[in-house]
């Protein structure tokens, strides 16, 4: 088991090391292609810089968990906003709690727990834009770290973890003032999954809003959320915050039923920009 994590390590190291060897290898192009020279009349030629990175950070906070993440994708070879190969790196903390009945002695009673997680992705993909249409394809490994205190013997998210990543992100445009946006993944480490869909109207040229849902978990838990979003974009960036009702259901480990909590509020906070 513990060659399988060192595996696994050494290529989720292996494909950060490749991203940041292309990331390098792009800045120097791009580097070069910015560079002004003089033409056969001595006046300046500038090109205009074409991005290939986008870099992006968020926080997410909801009654029972939070976390923190940040990434970057990078297209090699063309625009970020051009169809081609991708490239993206993503990485993140965050902390949970929970209760649930366990044995003490002969008697059960309810236990808290407190666990935190730190996770990594490392994906390959491709975008392609379908006329209104844009999609992204990835995928990869995932990696994750579970901590849980007291120990949790019931629990099978702990310890150090593995599996095979998808997702998929869509956008279309749907007019010059309607837009939406579904974004879905899946990992087989622990069944994972997550989900958001947006439907949104430009209020301004730059500024959005409307209406969100989504939903994330594995196979001890899942959650669901509706609300509103704002959006703010400009040429090379964006920023973004969501905020609404969640509503969390846990599986009991004594009878396998679910035990849905009461709504609570959500929010969420993501900021985006190319390079």
């Amino acid at each position: 088991m513990r060659c399988v994590r060192r595996r696994s390590r050494g290529l989720i190291s292996s494909a950060i090391v490749c991203c940041i060897a292309v990331a390098a290898h792009c800045a120097d192009a791009r580097a070069e292609d910015d560079d002004p020279s003089e033409d056969s009349w001595g006046e300046i030629d500038v090109t205009p810089s074409i991005s290939r990175f986008e870099f992006w950070a968020g926080a997410q906070a909801f009654k029972h968990a939070w976390s923190l993440y940040t990434g970057t994708t990078v297209a090699p070879f063309t625009s970020i906003q051009e169809d081609g190969l991708r490239l993206r790196v993503v990485g993140g903390y965050g902390a949970y709690r929970y209760a649930g009945p366990r044995a003490v002695g002969v008697r059960s009673q309810v236990m808290h727990f407190k666990g935190t997680v730190s996770f990594s992705d490392a994906l390959v993909g491709y975008q392609k834009q379908l006329g209104p249409v844009t999609v992204k394809a990835f995928a990869g490994l995932a990696t994750a770290q579970y901590r849980v205190a007291p120990d949790d013997p019931e629990t099978t998210i702990r310890g150090p973890g593995f599996g095979a990543k998808a997702a998929l992100e869509t956008w279309w445009t749907i007019a010059d003032r309607a837009w939406s946006s579904v974004d879905v993944s899946w990992a087989t480490l622990h069944d994972s999954y997550a989900a958001r869909a947006r439907l949104g109207w430009r209020f301004l040229p730059a500024l959005s809003g409307g209406l969100e849902a989504g939903g994330a978990g594995n196979r001890e838990v899942d959650s669901v959320r509706i609300g509103g979003f704002l959006r703010y974009e400009w040429e090379n960036g964006e920023v973004s915050a969501s905020g609404g009702l969640s509503n969390d259901r846990l599986w009991e480990s004594v009878d396998r039923a679910r035990v849905t909590h009461s709504s609570a509020p959500f929010a969420t906070l993501s900021w985006l920009a190319r390079f």
